[in-house]
């Protein structure tokens, strides 16, 4: 469990020191997302309309938002957070099915939401603290995320169970739609507080600064 110990009082802010554990920062990293996807998944029950308008739901999926959200925050240790997130759920869902299956779709889904993220962020030449981060960057970013997301899924679903990929680009184009509403909802809130917050923008700097450091990597 983290400790409040963890922050540091510096020029009236909290922030992350350079000393923390390691293991500490991983566990965060992980863990947040992991929570933030089941957490957005029960928000519905609060909302009557989403609640007895399962379409609506669909087509504002908030999960696909936090998962972009973890990755920006938190970087590419965040996709092994909603991996297993979405891993478990898929069990608990459908337990008929074997659980090799669905530990595949969540590890391609995992490796394609970091690339997505990564790529076009470094595309649109925006700053790991995301201070930069404009919200005609937000449209790129949810559009460019849900299309990798929305297609790579429906080909794994419709090649696993062998269907026929007449109806894949409809199919795909479904969940590209819902991706991309959640996405602007959630990563378009996350500009305005990165934009009007330094305090945030210096967590994001600092976490993605010691994932690098530690990992070796440079950012793709």
């Amino acid at each position: 469990m983290l400790s409040l110990s963890i922050f540091k009082y510096d020029e009236s802010v909290l922030i992350l020191p350079r000393n923390q554990p390691q293991a500490s920062i991983i566990l965060l990293k992980i863990g947040v997302p992991f929570c933030l996807y089941f957490l957005t998944l029960y928000l519905v029950k609060f909302f009557p309309i989403l609640e007895n308008h399962s379409e609506l739901s669909y087509f504002v999926y908030l999960p696909a938002g936090v998962k972009v959200l973890s990755v920006l925050i938190f970087g590419w240790m965040a996709a092994i957070g909603i991996g297993l997130a979405v891993f478990i759920r898929l069990v608990l869902l459908q337990p008929q099915q074997t659980w090799v299956v669905w530990l595949m779709v969540a590890l391609i889904g995992s490796i394609v939401l970091v690339l997505a993220v990564n790529l076009t962020l470094r595309g649109l030449g925006v700053a790991r603290d995301l201070h930069n981060l404009k919200y005609r960057d937000v449209v790129t970013l949810a559009l460019f995320a849900s299309i990798a997301h929305g297609f790579t899924y429906t080909y794994v679903i419709f090649a696993i169970h062998q269907y026929s990929f007449d109806n894949f680009v409809r199919e795909s184009m479904i969940i590209v739609m819902g991706g991309f509403f959640g996405n602007m909802l959630v990563i378009g809130l996350l500009t305005y507080v990165a934009q009007h917050s330094r305090w945030v923008q210096k967590q994001i700097k600092r976490l993605n600064e010691s994932e690098y450091e530690d990992s070796g990597f440079n950012q793709l």
